[in-house]
């Protein structure tokens, strides 16, 4: 006997369904597949850093481990980037920077070669070990760049450190940052869902190690983490941000996700009294410009600087274009 109409058209529809999913499927997978092939000469000749770095390991004082590494001499630069990436994410700057300035950048506790003490991974903690490197390496007249989660520390040391960051930084720049949680301004637009399956995504172990996704080298996973960047990045620096995010513990993310959501600096910084800027990308889904405007607002005096097409990833999108703001950051306090 023939199967009823209402269970034929059940089956046609499931049928459908199927290779509706099918086809999302590969052309995701195209996708990640000409993301990873995509090359940007100008900048993967940039992407792996100098072979004359110089490594330090710097005791915190809750009983953690900082790995820091410098290039050249001169004026410091110190460099702080955000959660799930290590410091050789600035590999670009190394190259663009080192030969005027003492280029510093380190492992954020708890990522790559650093690991984090008993008060594990907290804006306060890192605020503390960003005080402990400046006074450990006798650092002065620094101009430091804080990126995504390196930002809201370097607020944080603004607020726990005043007599500090007065006494050896010179010129602050918050880089694709926030002054409060991320979910506070509201995303417009189709890049909000697109930025709630990344954090999804990116998030899933950290409730539970068994959720936990490996970012694997695959043509999907370049397609999640390419929505990190803005126009056209380099499939080398996609596939740089995926082993950096397969690296990273479900314990230090989850501890770092806790400190973004409950970062909130808005009534804090209005002491800032040294030259600063903020910078981000036109084309950020993450901290996009609403977030900007909001730091540009606490910080007095600061000035808010927009690369057109720029995701969050501005390092290694647009390295020139990040070297040039630093080195005019730089010449308004030079001596």
């Amino acid at each position: 006997m023939g199967r009823s109409t209402p269970a034929r058209a059940a089956g046609a529809v499931a049928l459908g369904a199927g290779i509706a999913a099918l086809g999302a499927a590969a052309v995701a997978s195209s996708r990640g597949r000409r993301i990873r092939a995509r090359r940007r000469p100008e900048l993967d000749r940039l992407a792996l850093p100098p072979d004359t770095v110089r490594h330090h390991h710097l005791t915190t004082a809750d009983g953690g481990s900082l790995h820091v590494v410098e290039h050249g001499t001169g004026r410091p630069v110190v460099l702080l980037h955000g959660v799930t990436l290590q410091w050789w994410v600035w590999s670009a700057l190394f190259h663009t920077l080192g030969d005027r300035y003492r280029v510093v950048a380190w492992d954020m506790r708890g990522h790559g070669g650093s690991t984090a003490g008993t008060e594990g991974v907290t804006l306060p903690a890192v605020a503390d070990d960003l005080a402990l490197l400046l006074e450990r390496l006798d650092l002065h007249e620094a101009v430091v760049v804080g990126h995504s989660m390196g930002g809201m520390a370097l607020a944080e040391f603004c607020r726990l450190h005043h007599r500090m960051f007065g006494n050896r930084c010179s010129a602050l720049m918050f880089l694709a940052t926030s002054a409060a949680p991320v979910a506070l301004p509201a995303l417009v637009g189709g890049g909000a869902g697109l930025v709630n399956v990344v954090q999804r995504v990116a998030t899933a172990g950290m409730r539970s190690p068994r959720l936990r996704y490996g970012w694997p080298d695959t043509p999907a996973t370049a397609l999640v983490v390419r929505a990190a960047f803005g126009r056209a990045p380099s499939g080398e620096a996609v596939e740089a941000v995926r082993r950096m995010l397969s690296e990273v513990e479900p314990r230090t993310a989850a501890e770092a996700g806790r400190a973004i959501a409950e970062h909130d600096v808005r009534d804090d910084l209005g002491h800032v009294d040294l030259p600063s800027m903020v910078v981000v990308g036109d084309a950020d889904l993450l901290t996009p410009i609403a977030h900007a405007r909001g730091v540009a607002e606490c910080v007095p005096g600061s000035d808010l600087r927009v690369l057109p097409g720029v995701g969050h990833q501005v390092m290694q999108e647009a390295p020139a274009e990040l070297t040039a703001l630093i080195d005019e950051l730089a010449e308004r306090t030079a001596r």
